[in-house]
């Protein structure tokens, strides 16, 4: 994992980044938007998040999927 990616997932386990607030905002050094994943009949599945370098989203840094286990533990996976 690169540093980014354990940036983010330590932040999800403290609480520190919270994916259920949508849409664009600063997190540390990035800029991040956040989606959330909902299939077909409303059953959600999980949050995307898009990373920027800067606000004008003109630099896509990584696109991230987030997801839970079944003891609410999150997982990333990469786009």
């Amino acid at each position: 994992m690169n540093n980014l990616q354990t940036k983010i997932l330590k932040a999800l386990n403290t609480n520190k980044l919270n994916p259920t607030k949508l849409g664009v905002r600063k997190w540390y050094d990035y800029f991040i938007q956040t989606d959330e994943l909902v299939w077909s009949r409303n059953l959600w599945e999980g949050y995307q998040i898009h990373i920027y370098v800067d606000e004008s989203k003109s630099h896509h840094l990584a696109t991230y999927w987030i997801g839970y286990d079944l003891n609410y533990n999150p997982f990333l996976k990469i786009q």
